[in-house]
C-alpha cells in the first residue's frame, strides 16, 4: 500500500524540466537505487527513478519516478505505514517540486483526487492516523509467518517484541524510532553473488566477510529478498583480508559460518539476520579453519 502524488507542469508558455539534484539539496534528502536484493546503493539513480531518504529521521523511503518527465509529469510515493517524519518529508518534497515546475496539478492516485500543498499539510494528521491504523493491521495479521518491511536502506524482518509492541501502538514514535536506529549504524548489509553450475544448473548464494567490517548476513543463506524469487541450492561464504588485499584461499559453508559466528558471540539484527562485529585477519583465518571441516560443492 501506499500513497502516491503525480505532479504534472500546467504552465502554458515556458515548460521547465525538474532539476533533481536541486530538489535533493532543497530537500536535504538523500538518495540512491535498490539492488537486485532491496538494498540501496546510495547517489545511484535507475531509469529515471530514485528512492529518498532523511539522513536524521531514516524510515521506509519516499520513492521519485522521473521516468515520465517528457510528459512534464512526476510521481513521489511512500509506502504505507511509515513514519510521522517521512510523511513530513514527503510534504515537504512536494513543496519543493511545486516550486521549481511552479504552476503545477497534484493527483493522488489511491485517493483518486487532487491536492495542493495547503491540503497535504491540512491532511497531515490524517495521514499519520492512516499508517498507525495500517501498521496495527499489519502487524495483528497472524496469518504472516514472518512481518517484513522494505525500507529505506535495506529490508527489515519484524522481531516479534515489536510485532507485539506495534500491534496496538497509538503512535508511530517507537516504529519511527527503530527503523532510524537499525539503518543509522555503521555496518554493511551484505548482499549474495548468485551464480548458476552450467552443469547441474545448481544455484549457490555467494557472500564475503571483510576484515575490520562489521556487517549483517541472514542466518540462512536464502534469507534475503530478491526481485526474482531466485530458489538457491548452496551458500557459500568467502573471508577478504582488506589490510592485504587478498580473498583466504577457500570457499566455505555458509551454515556452518553462522553457526561459528553465534558461538563467538554475534547478536541478531532482526528476526532472521545476524550482526557480525570487526574481525581481525587472526580471527577471520581462525574463522576460516573452523569452516574448513566441511567445504561444500555446488
Amino acid at each position: 500500500m501506499a500513497f502516491t502524488l503525480q505532479i504534472k507542469e500546467k504552465s502554458i508558455f515556458r515548460k521547465k524540466k525538474l532539476d533533481f539534484q536541486k530538489v535533493i539539496e532543497e530537500s536535504e534528502l538523500r538518495y540512491g537505487s535498490n539492488n537486485d536484493f532491496y538494498v540501496l546503493k546510495d547517489e545511484e539513480i535507475n531509469n529515471d527513478t530514485a528512492m529518498l531518504y532523511n539522513p536524521d529521521k531514516i524510515g521506509r523511503g519516499i520513492f521519485f519516478n522521473g521516468s515520465r518527465a517528457k510528459e512534464n509529469l512526476y510521481e513521489i510515493s511512500y509506502n504505507i505505514p511509515t513514519t510521522r517524519a517521512e510523511i513530513n518529508d514527503f510534504i515537504s518534497l512536494a513543496e519543493v517540486i511545486t516550486k521549481q515546475l511552479g504552476k503545477v496539478e497534484m493527483y493522488c492516485v489511491e485517493e483518486e483526487r487532487n491536492f495542493t500543498v495547503d491540503e497535504l499539510k491540512e491532511n497531515f494528521e490524517r495521514f499519520v492516523d492512516f499508517s498507525t491504523e495500517k501498521l496495527n493491521e499489519f502487524c495483528s495479521n497472524k496469518e504472516y509467518d514472518s512481518y517484513i518491511l522494505t525500507l529505506a536502506l535495506w529490508p527489515y524482518c519484524i522481531p516479534q517484541h515489536k510485532v507485539d509492541l506495534w500491534s496496538k501502538c497509538s503512535n508511530l514514535s517507537d516504529f519511527e524510532n527503530t527503523l532510524h536506529h537499525i539503518q543509522s549504524q555503521d555496518i554493511y548489509y551484505a548482499s549474495p553473488n548468485i551464480y548458476q553450475n552450467n552443469e547441474n544448473h545448481k544455484i549457490g548464494a555467494f557472500y564475503v566477510l571483510t576484515e575490520g567490517c562489521k556487517t549483517v548476513y541472514p542466518l540462512k543463506a536464502d534469507g534475503f529478498l530478491n526481485m526474482d524469487q531466485i530458489k538457491i541450492d548452496q551458500g557459500f561464504i568467502q573471508f577478504y583480508i582488506y589490510s592485504e588485499d587478498r580473498f583466504i584461499k577457500g570457499l566455505y559453508p555458509y551454515d556452518k559460518f553462522i553457526e561459528e559466528i553465534k558461538k563467538q558471540g554475534a547478536e541478531l539484527f532482526d528476526k532472521t539476520h545476524v550482526s557480525v562485529p570487526p574481525m581481525s585477519k587472526n580471527q577471520l583465518e581462525n574463522l576460516a579453519k573452523a569452516c574448513s571441516e566441511s567445504i561444500p560443492t555446488i
